[in-house]
């Protein structure tokens, strides 16, 4: 039924009803405005779905904790991750240094030299170790020292003495430096053709001078001593 037509039909059905007449068009009429109504059930299905676009409190709830948790995973690898690198420096810098240590010390053992001199010799305990060696100096020029190696197990600091001009006593030196910290342990071994022992002494060996080679090993620990490593070189003498 058009929107022109629908004045005229309620025209007709009025008149109809006040004189008591039945017309069709009642029936009709009454369908089509019924049709054009809208039901119950859509009302109700257009009201759950503008409801539905919301969040309720619940769902919003279960979101921020579920974002909570992705946030928190998020943190922890990254922090185990930062770790992992800085442990992975400080073990990086602590096996520099101590392959640096050794490497100078294994270097001046293999020059040293017994000379003419009747003081001369070679010194050994297990945790140190003094002898006259060809060094290099400031100059860039080898020139015959006198050197010792010591721990201070207490301070946990690696010292070199030096004497450029040796005076064979081996109780005063001209320089005294701190070679490395954190040095928890420091061993020396000296193998005799053999057999290794734990001394070495010119004076308690005669006829035989300098040992044929030394066995250097060092423990390098963290400031907090929680995490350590041990190296190990072994130099050898020229005793010919």
């Amino acid at each position: 039924m058009s929107v022109s037509n629908r004045g005229t039909y309620a025209e007709v059905l009025d008149f109809a009803r006040a004189e008591g007449l039945q017309c069709p068009l009642e029936q009709y009429y009454s369908s089509s405005e019924a049709a054009e109504r809208p039901s119950r059930e859509v009302i109700a299905g257009l009201t759950r779905k503008s409801v539905a676009i919301g969040f309720t409190l619940v769902e919003i709830l279960i979101s921020l904790a579920i974002l909570a948790m992705i946030v928190a995973s998020t943190f922890t690898i990254f922090r185990s991750a930062s770790k992992s690198w800085q442990k992975g420096e400080v073990r990086s810098e602590r096996y520099q240094n101590a392959r640096n240590i050794i490497s100078r010390i294994s270097s001046e053992i293999s020059q040293a030299v017994i000379n003419s001199n009747s003081l001369c010799r070679f010194t050994g305990k297990k945790d140190s170790v003094s002898f006259i060696s060809f060094v290099s100096t400031a100059s860039g020029v080898f020139e015959l020292s006198e050197v010792e190696y010591w721990l201070d197990a207490d301070k946990r600091l690696l010292i070199r003495n030096d004497q450029i001009e040796p005076d064979y006593d081996f109780a005063t030196y001209d320089h005294s430096d701190i070679l490395s910290d954190n040095v928890s342990s420091m061993e020396f071994s000296y193998f005799d053709g053999l057999a290794w022992t734990d001394t070495w002494n010119f004076d308690q060996a005669p006829g035989i001078g300098l040992p044929k080679a030394v066995k250097i090993k060092i423990k390098v620990e963290d400031k907090k001593s929680k995490e350590g490593e041990t190296f190990e070189v072994i130099a050898r003498l020229k005793t010919a």
